[in-house]
């Protein structure tokens, strides 16, 4: 235990000196270039804030079409990528320390880039989110520019641990559950930017929201299912144990449940849902016990991944669903109200 302890220190103390380094000297743009290859999957991160901005335009749009807003599209496509490739940065730095024990093969641990220039770079691209929100304001309403600094804000908090960081870590569930709110925001920007700020006072708005929310929670946890995972990461599954986890996990599906109900495309996403499920149920009935280390020349497991693969692909639609369904020709008022 004590082996253990000197060595996580070791590891802090050696993070720390990273992050207090200082510009003797720039470690060049191939370099960040180099980081940018490696940690921003820029693709994937373009097709999310793709569908976010679409099922926001799709969610209120009672028989119009994409035709007139695409420089607004276009626009929101950039912020919302803009605010993923800042949470990759903000998470690589925040996590330095946890990644010198658990990932040392990334960026930041391995020294491609200093701790230093990455928090230029945040701050950096925190700028420019707000000053984008400010844009928002002046050229298409107040609501969308407010949502778009109030997300930029939101993130900075997350990177900051709302202030609380250790505390948050030890209560992993409230811990993902204020890292996944963010998402609202996301969702709930490109609404009030195609549709003002009164379409925020409507059920459809909300529930859209909640049908990422749902999607982006499920992924977080359904992504860190390997048993085998090291201790430093505190991944869900070891942190709870594979009840409690699987508990999260409904949680997370019943949200989305929920939301596709209402916005009237549960025929096609309770199947998914309920798919994924059982997909976890198999996995954990057949699974090793979390945090137990493999053996030597022990194969490691790769069941997790699968499930991994079938929640991918089921946030994939879940940010799909609504704009398919009104391409497919459904009549635009099959959504549910109250």
């Amino acid at each position: 235990m004590e082996s253990h302890k000197s060595k996580e220190s070791l590891a802090s103390s050696t993070a720390s000196s990273r992050q207090v380094d200082v510009f003797v000297q720039f470690s060049g743009y191939k370099n960040w270039l180099k980081f940018f290859g490696e940690r921003v999957a820029l693709f994937v991160y373009l097709l999310t804030a793709a569908g976010y901005t679409l099922s926001g335009f799709y969610a209120l749009a009672t028989g119009k079409s994409l035709a007139g807003v695409w420089p607004y599209v276009i626009w929101i496509v950039i912020i919302e990528t803009l605010f993923l490739v800042t949470l990759r940065v903000m998470d690589d730095l925040k996590d330095v320390d946890t990644d010198i024990l658990a990932h040392p093969e990334r960026p930041l641990p391995r020294g491609l880039v200093t701790a230093r220039e990455a928090s230029f770079v945040v701050h950096g691209l925190v700028l420019i989110l707000i000053a984008n929100g400010i844009a928002l304001a002046i050229v298409k309403n107040l609501a969308s520019g407010l949502l778009c600094i109030a997300t930029t804000g939101y993130y900075y908090l997350m990177f900051k641990e709302f202030g609380c960081g250790h505390w948050l870590s030890a209560r992993p569930i409230l811990y993902v559950i204020t890292h996944q709110l963010v998402v609202l925001l996301m969702v709930l920007l490109p609404v009030a930017t195609f549709w003002g700020a009164s379409s925020l006072k409507g059920i459809l708005a909300w529930h859209v929201a909640l049908l990422q929310f749902g999607g982006s929670f499920t992924f977080e946890v359904c992504r860190k299912l390997d048993p085998t995972a090291h201790v430093a990461l505190s991944t869900y599954l070891v942190a709870y144990g594979k009840f409690k986890t699987f508990l999260m996990i409904l949680f997370a599906v019943a949200i989305g449940a929920w939301a596709s109900y209402v916005m009237a495309v549960e025929i096609i996403m309770w199947p998914f849902l309920g798919f994924l499920l059982l997909s976890v149920l198999v996995l954990f009935a057949g699974q090793r016990t979390p945090g137990t280390p493999l053996a030597e020349g022990e194969k490691a497991p790769k069941g997790h991944k699968t499930v991994e693969l079938i929640c991918t692909l089921i946030t994939l639609l879940t940010m799909y669903i609504v704009p398919i369904k009104l391409w497919s020709g459904v009549p635009k008022t099959a959504m549910r109200t109250f």
